[in-house]
């Protein structure tokens, strides 16, 4: 009947695993998302970085700018991260850009208030 000791090849296991689509696709709108985040945040940062005079609403005291940058990017910055770490059955490069992108979005919340300008 079926003779394993025939002159065909033997079936071999293949070396890698195949990424889960899941997986990548978590990975994917991990990194769509980090996208505007990062650009919300630089945008932020420049504001609080480049303040106008003191007394302008809005300009002068760069609270409500680091409040706005920590409200979108340590969400964001969480979401890549839990994404980069819990997500190993996803694509390795998608994981170490979702962990760069998760490290980028997390320390744009951190520059954020080191850089503020407060009115007296």
């Amino acid at each position: 009947m079926n003779d394993l000791s025939g002159a065909g090849p033997a079936p071999v296991a293949p070396s890698g695993t195949k990424p889960s689509n899941g997986a990548m696709l978590a990975q994917i709108i991990a990194l769509v998302l980090s996208v505007p985040a990062v650009l919300f945040g630089l945008w932020m940062i420049w504001y609080v970085a480049n303040p106008g005079p003191c007394g302008d609403f809005g300009r002068g005291d760069s609270t409500l700018f680091v409040l706005f940058c920590w409200v979108v990017d340590i969400p964001v910055g969480v979401f890549d991260l839990g994404i980069s770490l819990f997500a190993k059955k996803g694509a390795p490069r998608l994981r170490q850009r979702c962990m760069v992108a998760a490290l980028v979005t997390l320390s744009l919340a951190i520059i954020a208030p080191l850089l503020g300008h407060h009115c007296t």
